[in-house]
């Protein structure tokens, strides 16, 4: 039995010690990694939604724009100018809104911006009479319709409720006047509006994986919309450009005319040339050893900082493998105690089988020596009993008779 029991708390310990190993093996790795506090459900949901708003914006506004270019001659400057400040201004405005590190404000950012573009083509505002037809009021209302959609999903109703009438407010005050579309930055206005410190305006920028993720976003939006932008300020520079192909051929042959002349002046003019080479060498060597000190300078600068900084790497990596050290000793002495006190606990617990056990043995015993008597008796003492009542009783009858 005590070789039985010293097996089961062998297999229990092993049990228990790899559990401890395991779990203190995920907390270290969780410590060491992940020193950021994760964004929630609701903020990721957020930002993912806000973000995928945004290319729906974009694709909506060059729809439009294309749309009321089409209406208008190619050679009304004004007006494909128009259309032009209109995808670019309207984009790039967008983006700086949507792709904030705070999801929520990211959000209120993107609705005002949408609020804003509505309030400026809308009858009252300022770019109403800037393209024929309304298209462009059409199709900010419907992307301001969007995204208000969005936030009554994502924020709960009483909070809905309070950002739709700070954001009524806030475009109120703040309207775009042009087609240049500044974005005034809500973040103040709205921290002041909810009692929030601006310290505590961002909690956290997420885990390794979601700040990575960020950051991925927005190297896809700039490889998405960036050569979009580029062309588009081509083509309106373009368009309000009077240089044209027989000014640029007068430019390009004047320019051919005066490197010829000078070429063929350096070719009859050796003495002259080799002179003035001489008298830039003397002219320009100060300048060249100011460079040269200079450079040393940044060079002795760079490697300082370059020790400097393989000291607190090396210094860095000696505290996490003292921290790693640290935890390791931690879990030995939990895992240690936690064995000991098993051990205890197992030694008792047989203790108290082991008392047990021989007590039901003897009251076993009791019990059966109990029957045993009285199966002694029964077999015995019951038929001499029987027969002296039996002979009695027939002695009595004789008697009387």
């Amino acid at each position: 039995m005590k070789y039985t029991s010293q097996l089961f708390a062998s297999k229990f310990f092993s049990i228990v010690l790899s559990l401890l190993l395991l779990n203190g093996c995920s907390l270290l790795e969780l410590k060491i990694e992940s020193q950021s506090e994760p964004l929630t459900t609701v903020e990721l949901n957020t930002r993912i939604l806000t973000r995928e708003y945004s290319k729906h914006f974009f694709s909506e506004v060059e729809s439009a724009a294309d749309e009321i270019s089409a209406t208008y001659p190619k050679e009304d400057s004004l007006h494909q100018s128009y259309v032009l400040l209109w995808k670019i201004h309207a984009e790039e405005g967008l983006q700086q809104a949507a792709y904030q590190v705070s999801p929520k404000i990211a959000l209120i950012d993107t609705w005002i911006f949408a609020a804003q573009m509505k309030q400026f083509f809308s009858p009252q505002g300022k770019g109403s009479g800037l393209f024929e037809g309304d298209v462009d009021f059409q199709t900010s209302q419907l992307l301001n319709n969007d995204i208000e959609n969005m936030a009554e999903k994502l924020l709960p109703s009483s909070e809905f409720s309070d950002a739709q009438d700070f954001i009524k407010g806030f475009v109120a005050e703040h309207p775009f006047d042009s087609l240049m579309m500044r974005r005034t930055p809500a973040l103040k206005a709205w921290l002041a509006h909810q009692n929030i410190d601006e310290t505590e305006a961002v909690a956290t920028l997420g885990t390794m994986p979601e700040a990575l993720g960020d950051v991925s976003d927005r190297l896809g939006l700039v490889s998405e919309q960036m050569p979009k932008i580029m062309t588009w300020k081509a083509q309106l520079i373009a368009i309000n450009s009077n240089v044209n192909a027989n000014d640029i051929n007068k430019t390009m042959e004047s320019l051919r005319h005066t490197s010829e002349s000078f070429q063929d002046f350096v070719k009859n003019n050796p003495e002259y040339m080799q002179n003035l080479v001489e008298q830039m060498s003397v002219q320009l060597q100060p300048l060249l050893d100011d460079l040269d000190m200079k450079t040393d300078d940044k060079l002795n600068q760079l490697s300082a900082e370059r020790v400097a900084l393989e000291i607190m790497v090396a210094r860095e990596r000696q505290e996490l493998v003292n921290m790693v050290e640290r935890e390791r000793k931690a879990i030995a002495i939990i895992v240690s105690q936690e064995r000991e006190k098993f051990t205890q606990d197992l030694d008792k617990v047989s203790q108290d089988v082991l008392t047990l056990a021989v007590d039901k043995v003897i009251d076993l015993i009791k019990s059966t020596i109990i029957y045993f008597i009285l199966f002694i008796l029964a077999i015995f003492f019951a038929p001499l009993g029987l027969g002296y009542f039996l002979g009695k009783r027939a002695a009595i009858k004789k008697t009387v008779i």
